[in-house]
């Protein structure tokens, strides 16, 4: 062969080579799947799909459980369901009738009780997948691998009928993570991963959400339209209606606004509300005794803004946890009790109510008088007139001028510092039963515009260094008698 036709071939040879390993090139993206690599070198023990599982039933030293499929997802809130929730089941329910059907477990010995939808689901997929990564083989004790007498047993019963059973033993010493397995009745020993939930309680699969009402929640508003506070460790019930926003009323045992921030901290705690574990389940009468909820220290009825109502009851106090139930739900929670002070705190009307006495601005005062010691009267009428300049077709703006009781106009600075000073005054105790009497020490009576009601505020003696408050014919609480010092003086200053 001529060298030149020769080295056409060959190099004819070449390019079809090339060619070829361009073209595998393409089609892989360049990469080895490492994942089959990786899985090659396992040993498949049970290899199903996650359609084909009947039941799993596990037996360990904690007794029995058996995982099912189940017709719909168990509720993983004891009361209320969150927002997430809510979007992944609009979300499944959009997916197209194309898409492959999800499968949700629970566990059969726990029906009506809330789960953990994500716990139980892992520990399903021990029942249709063991993949061992080391091969022992028959071995002369099983006592040496933990399987004499197994930690756990799994029997997994499929749809037609089959079963496949293995046992569980001690953790791998050479991966802690793995455990030594086999095929119930076979010789052979392996090395796998297990779900860790086959050695433990079926407890462990319950929820620890034991509220969750965040799809109820907005920025302006809590999830509560009522709240009513009781148990053994209140004199009488307290009772908390929603205003505007985040703004509630105290309506029972008195009628008065609540503490923004304490109702505000009490709604958090309450909107989603999540136990350290579980203490007991299904609780006998004398098991309800020793946690302190045949009889519970504090309890809180709750009405939702989608008008479900819900109990809560928290009892005895346990390695610095309370024992809590919701009515209902046939679980003992431990949550600790530092966590439950915004609600367990709440014990006295006082604990709840609003510590301001008078709320609305400077400018929408009318008119304000003042007596003191129950002779000395003082009066200033506001007159206010539309700043043409300022206002606005949205947004109206007012000038104001002040006048004393004989028409003088007085100065407007000195009418704001003296309202300011009693509005600037809050309650620092609770008055408990006490009620006035006598002539009040300080009265201030204050009309305003836009037909708003008027408050009355007056300051009784209590004793030599404290004044009862009282503020629209409701006792308030206690402050110093000193502060009526502050008062005089700036009484003075707008009267000059």
């Amino acid at each position: 062969m001529k060298p030149a036709t020769r080295n056409l071939l060959i190099l004819g040879v070449c390019i079809v080579v090339l060619g070829g390993a361009l073209a595998a090139l393409m089609l892989t993206g360049g990469e080895t799947d490492a994942s089959t690599t990786s899985s090659s070198q396992d040993i498949a023990l049970l290899n199903r799909e996650e359609a084909d599982v009947a039941s799993i039933e596990v037996t360990n030293t904690s007794g029995v459980f058996t995982i099912v499929p189940a017709e719909e997802q168990p509720e993983s809130s004891a009361a209320g369901s969150s927002a997430l929730e809510e979007a992944s089941s609009d979300a499944s329910g959009a997916t197209s009738s194309d898409a492959e059907e999800e499968i949700n477990f629970s566990i059969q010995e726990l029906e009506g009780l809330p789960q953990d939808s994500y716990a139980v689901n892992s520990a399903a997929e021990g029942g249709w997948q063991l993949f061992a990564t080391k091969k022992i083989g028959t071995v002369s004790n099983l006592a040496d691998f933990g399987l004499s007498t197994p930690q756990a047993t799994v029997k997994v019963t499929f749809q037609n009928g089959d079963t496949y059973a293995y046992e569980i033993g001690n953790a791998s010493v050479e991966d802690s993570t793995a455990y030594y397995v086999r095929g119930q009745g076979a010789e052979d020993v392996y090395v796998a991963s297990v779900p860790l939930a086959y050695l433990q309680d079926k407890t462990g699969f319950l929820s620890r959400q034991v509220l969750d009402f965040s799809s109820l929640k907005t920025d302006a508003s809590a999830p509560f339209r009522k709240l009513v506070l009781s148990g053994t460790a209140l004199a009488e019930p307290i009772t908390l209606q929603q205003g505007e926003g985040t703004l509630y009323l105290m309506t029972e045992p008195k009628q008065m606004d609540a503490d923004t921030e304490t109702v505000k901290s009490l709604t958090d705690l309450l909107s989603c509300l999540t136990a350290g574990g579980v203490e007991a389940l299904h609780p006998d009468q004398d098991a309800l005794r020793e946690y302190g909820l045949d009889n519970p220290t504090n309890v809180i009825q709750m009405t939702t803004t989608d008008g479900e109502e819900y109990t809560l009851m928290a009892g005895a106090e346990k390695d610095g946890n309370r024992m809590v139930m919701l009515d209902g739900v046939d679980i003992v929670y431990r949550i600790l009790e530092d966590s439950l002070t915004p609600w367990t705190s709440l014990t006295t009307p006082f604990d709840v109510q609003s510590k301001v006495l008078l709320t609305r601005s400077v400018e929408s005062v009318q008119s304000l008088s003042i007596t003191l010691d129950g002779d000395m009267v003082y009066r200033w009428d506001v007159t206010r007139t539309t700043d043409e300049e300022k206002s606005t077709e949205d947004t109206t703006y007012y000038n104001y001028t002040v006048a004393d009781t004989s028409g003088t106009e007085t100065d407007y600075t000195a009418f704001t510092n003296l309202y300011q000073t009693l509005t600037g005054e809050t309650v620092l105790e609770d008055a408990e039963d006490a009620q006035p009497s006598g002539t009040p020490l300080f009265r201030a009576e204050v009309a305003y515009y836009d037909g708003l009601p008027t408050n009355t505020l007056e300051f009784y003696a209590d004793g030599e260094r404290n004044c009862l408050v009282v503020l629209d014919n409701v006792v308030r609480g206690l402050v110093p008698r000193s502060d009526l010092e502050a008062f005089q003086e700036a009484v003075e200053g707008a009267a000059q």
